[in-house]
């Protein structure tokens, strides 16, 4: 593996004059574990738990929060101005985001739903479908899906995206307070703190937002391990080193679940950091077609509960490369047709005269 090079690379308009690194290849990794996830619980099959405490959609989840901590502090840091931020991350969030709940409310709610097309347009699940373009998760449609083996849910994966974007404007508020690394520090040793001894505790669930309070504690320490990275820049010790003994030590801790998880503060941003970091054949490759991770990553849903919905008796093998090629259309098309041109209109850094 090359020796990691430090770039914010994204897929955009001007990407070329970046170093290509792997971080897009890990992203469509990362939402193709979402995918596996997903497949496993529509077919009713058991998910296995990855270092016995991690299934893989979650798995996957953890991966772009640790990536997004890590890019998005660095953007922060090459350009500390507010409103630029915010216009940045709400082209990458919004216009897929406002096309995809289109598309799944005006026709594939209608095309799937057991009420006549009347009653759907006037039942009042549908006008709240909406409030997902506001990031206020809403999972159902009406009378869409009613009856799978995960009834009522067409896009499930839209929850992770108010948690995402809520930790944007944590890290802007850091930003604009002018707060110390030492205070990212100290958020992130608690946000350890309370995964440990509050948030892994599934009981009482405290929501704000349609956000699980204990959700947004689990996935914002990776968020925060990237941040860190990026604010000590700690990339001198991502080496290939520390990747190998952060597999040793994520298999010795595999006994105990809760080590594991402490373990794997240390050893996911090593491991995945250090890979995305780094370049590879595969991720050339992946650059001339584009990003097509967020498109995967807020299609599949959807299409795996369509395809099981339409074709229940389907082998495994078929059902995952069919719901496979639909999810690549979206996503190819959502990346060509919405994001990349979406992007365009990110603005510059202003240099000083």
């Amino acid at each position: 593996m090359p020796a990691p090079r430090v770039t914010t690379s994204s897929r955009g308009p001007d990407a070329s004059s970046h170093p290509v690194n792997n971080f897009d290849l890990l992203r469509l990794f990362a939402a193709l574990l979402v995918f596996w996830f997903h497949a496993l619980a529509f077919t009713g099959r058991p998910a296995p738990m990855l270092f016995s405490w991690v299934a893989p959609g979650p798995l996957g989840v953890y991966i772009f929060f640790l990536i997004s901590g890590y890019l998005v502090s660095k953007s922060w840091e090459s350009d500390p101005h507010a409103p630029r931020f915010l216009a940045r991350r709400s082209l990458r969030i919004f216009p897929a985001l406002v096309v995809l709940v289109v598309l799944t409310a005006v026709l594939l709610g209608p095309a799937l739903t057991t009420l006549p097309l009347h009653d759907y347009f006037r039942h009042p699940f549908f006008r709240h479908y909406f409030l997902n373009i506001a990031l206020l998760p809403v999972y159902a449609l009406p009378d869409v899906f009613a009856h799978q083996l995960v009834p009522n849910a067409v896009n499930g994966s839209l929850w992770s995206l108010p948690v995402e974007f809520t930790l944007y404007l944590m890290l802007l508020l850091l930003g604009i307070s002018r707060a110390p690394r030492w205070a990212i520090a100290v958020l992130l040793a608690a946000g350890c703190w309370f995964t440990l001894t509050w948030s892994v505790v599934r009981e009482n669930l405290v929501v704000v937002y349609g956000m699980v309070l204990q959700d947004v504690m689990q996935y914002g320490v990776y968020f925060l391990l990237g941040v860190c990275v990026s604010r000590f820049r700690l990339e001198r010790w991502l080496t290939v080193t520390g990747v190998f003994a952060s597999l040793v030590l994520m298999i010795a801790a595999e006994p105990w679940p809760l080590v594991s998880r402490a373990v794997s503060w240390i050893a996911f941003p090593s491991i995945f950091l250090t890979f995305g970091l780094s370049t590879s054949v595969a991720a050339r490759a992946l650059a001339r077609l584009g990003d097509y991770s967020y498109g995967v990553y807020i299609y599949a849903f959807p299409v795996q509960q369509s395809v099981n919905y339409l074709f229940p008796a389907l082998p495994m093998t078929a059902y995952v490369l069919l719901s496979l090629a639909i999810t690549f259309a979206f996503a190819a098309a959502s990346w060509h047709l919405v994001e990349r041109r979406a992007l365009r209109f990110k603005p510059r850094k202003r240099e000083a005269a």
